[in-house]
């Protein structure tokens, strides 16, 4: 009996220590992952974010009206003949700059000033005859009908002498103005009449565009405001130009006033026809408050905020927080801060997209 008891003891003791060996592993295991996720929770809160920083400065900003134009030249106009005729010189090409009254074009002048001569010829012998009347006329040695008569003829020799002037000066066509020679559409030899178009001239200096400004908005433009012009809406190569009429009147149907913009120092790089970002300057503003617009955060109803950075609790480090802001006038990628932030304040501009409330961050 006493065997039989021993036995059973062992075996129960045997099962005991066989579940404390078992067990052991799995709680070494539960508190090795106990340990790992204290460490890790401790490395996520070690979390320190590299941005780069810009401080709240003053700087002179100007308030603009955007619009758009295309330019276009300040006098334009196609150039045709007078006469009908053959051309014999063609003295203006695409691209030459001429004075008003250069010749652009010559038609054969033979039959024309054949006519010149005999009207000279006739005016001549007009002349001499009236004269000869009015030495006999003073002397009462001739009726006054005669004198008449011969003054009459004499003026008629005068009117075909002007008219055949006249005609020659048709054979040739002249520049109407100074400008360039924007277009050739003749050639030489060619026969032409005075419906055909040969020249297309335009004066490129001053350039213009017309703005076509919301009613609500145009009693800010005045004439004589600065105006930035660039073929880039950025305004990266800006030129300027001013303000030269604003319509009076307001277009009914699209609720716009006209406003004419001049450029008189044209760069090389436009021409008529040249597309255009048109800002007209209607107030410049001094040392107001302002920093990048890169630096600015816009929640989805487009509120405006910004990361200041800040001393932390522990020494040496330094967080972010996240400050409500009202911007103002927008110029050259800077905003004005009109409400919010102080000037010399350090906000976040570049690796703000991670950031929250207390996150530690690193100035790069």
């Amino acid at each position: 009996m006493k065997k039989i008891i021993m036995g059973v003891v062992a075996v129960l003791l045997g099962v005991i220590g066989f579940a404390v060996i078992s067990q052991q592993p799995v709680q070494a295991s539960q508190k090795q992952s106990s340990n790992q996720n204290s460490d890790d929770k401790k490395e996520e809160k070690a979390v320190v974010y590299n941005v780069t920083a810009a401080a709240v400065d003053a700087r002179d900003m100007k308030l603009y009206l955007n619009s758009t134009a295309t330019l276009r030249a300040d006098s334009q106009i196609d150039i045709f003949a007078k006469a009908a005729g053959q051309v014999v010189d063609v003295a203006a090409e695409e691209g030459a700059h001429v004075k008003k009254g250069d010749v652009l074009l010559q038609l054969d002048r033979q039959n024309a000033e054949l006519e010149l001569e005999q009207a000279r010829v006739n005016l001549s012998k007009a002349d001499m005859e009236f004269k000869r009347i009015e030495e006999s006329f003073q002397k009462n040695l001739v009726a006054a009908e005669e004198h008449d008569r011969r003054r009459f003829e004499r003026d008629s020799a005068l009117s075909a002498y002007n008219l055949a002037e006249y005609k020659v000066s048709l054979t040739q066509v002249v520049a109407p103005f100074d400008g360039t020679i924007t277009g050739r559409y003749v050639e030489l030899g060619q026969t032409i009449q005075p419906t055909e178009k040969l020249f297309n001239l335009a004066k490129l200096t001053p350039l213009e565009a017309d703005l076509y400004i919301p009613e609500a908005k145009a009693s800010v433009v005045k004439e004589g405001q600065v105006v930035l012009l660039s073929r880039q809406d950025g305004f990266e190569d800006a030129f300027q130009g001013s303000v030269m009429r604003v319509s009076p009147v307001v277009d009914r149907e699209t609720g716009t006033v006209k406003v004419t913009v001049g450029v008189h120092k044209v760069p090389n790089t436009v021409r008529p026809g040249t597309y255009v970002h048109v800002r007209v300057v209607t107030q410049e503003l001094q040392e107001v408050l302002s920093l990048p617009k890169k630096a600015v955060v816009f929640d989805s109803r487009q509120n405006a905020s910004v990361f200041v950075i800040e001393d932390g609790a522990e020494e040496g480090k330094r967080t972010v927080r996240r400050v409500d802001i009202s911007l103002g006038a927008e110029d050259g990628g800077f905003v004005q801060i009109s409400q919010g932030l102080e000037h010399g304040q350090a906000v976040v501009v570049t690796g703000k997209e991670a950031l929250k409330d207390g996150a530690l961050v690193n100035e790069t």
